[in-house]
C-alpha cells in the first residue's frame, strides 16, 4: 500500500530571523513509518526540517512552513492509498515583518491570522484514500476527547482520528484513543503500540484511481 505520513511541526516566520513554532518532535510519525516499512508498505514521509527521522529507509521530503506542507500534499496526496496526517500544523501564522525586528523594543506585538486547515482539504485531494487525522486536547475528559475527535472526523470526512491529551504525550506515557464514527475502537499506550494499532486497521485492497508515484 502507498502510505503517506506527515510528521513534525511547522515553523512560521515572524521576521527574517525569527519563527513561531510548536513543540512537536515528529517522533510518533517516525515510529509509524518504521512500523509501516517493516510491514512492507511503500511509505513517503513528509517531515518538518527539525523532526525526528525514522530508523528505516523510506522516501522523504521536508517542509518548514504551513505553506510548504500544503504544496507537498497537493503534489503527493493524490497518489496515496492511505494518509496519516500526524504533523502539527500551525492554526495561525504571523504576518511577517520585512527584515529583522528590533531587539530592544519595550514590547513586541505580533499579528497572527488564521491558516487554512490542511486536514480539511485531504479528501478533495485523495477522494478514495483511507484518511487518518490527529486531535490533541488539553485537560479533556474521555467523553470530551471522543466528541472532539468525532467532530474532526465529520468535518474533514476522515476514516479515523487519533486523539490524545497534552497530559499524556511523552515517549513512555503516550496514551491515545482511536476513534471512528461509532466511537472508541482502540486504546493505546506507548508510541509503538499506537503505530501498530493504527497500521493494523489499514483497509486491504483500498486503492486510489491514480497509479505510480
Amino acid at each position: 500500500m502507498r502510505l503517506l505520513v506527515t510528521a513534525g511541526g511547522t515553523r512560521e516566520p515572524i521576521d527574517s530571523v525569527r519563527v513561531i513554532a510548536n513543540a512537536s518532535t515528529g517522533s510518533l510519525g517516525a515510529r509509524i513509518v518504521d512500523e509501516a516499512v517493516a510491514a512492507g508498505h511503500d511509505v513517503l514521509l513528509l517531515h518538518a526540517t527539525q523532526a525526528a527521522l525514522p530508523s528505516r529507509p523510506c522516501r522523504r521530503a521536508a517542509f518548514e512552513t504551513h505553506a510548504d506542507l500544503g504544496r507537498l500534499l497537493e503534489q503527493h496526496a493524490p497518489l496515496a492509498d492511505a494518509i496519516v496526517q500526524a504533523a502539527a500544523v500551525a492554526d495561525y501564522v504571523p504576518v511577517p515583518a520585512v527584515g529583522k525586528l528590533p531587539s530592544d523594543l519595550p514590547e513586541l506585538v505580533l499579528r497572527l491570522v488564521p491558516a487554512p486547515k490542511l486536514i480539511d482539504g485531504l479528501r478533495a485531494l485523495s477522494p478514495k484514500a483511507w484518511l487518518v487525522g490527529f486531535k490533541l486536547t488539553s485537560g479533556a475528559s474521555q467523553d470530551e476527547q471522543v466528541a472532539a475527535a468525532q467532530a474532526l472526523l465529520l468535518r474533514a470526512r476522515l476514516d479515523l482520528v487519533v486523539v490524545n491529551d497534552t497530559a499524556r504525550t511523552g515517549e513512555l506515557d503516550h496514551e491515545a484513543l482511536l476513534v471512528d464514527s461509532g466511537g472508541v475502537i482502540a486504546r493505546c499506550r506507548g508510541k509503538t503500540a499506537l503505530a501498530q494499532q493504527l497500521l493494523a486497521r489499514l483497509p486491504a485492497g483500498r486503492k486510489t484511481a491514480t497509479s505510480g508515484t
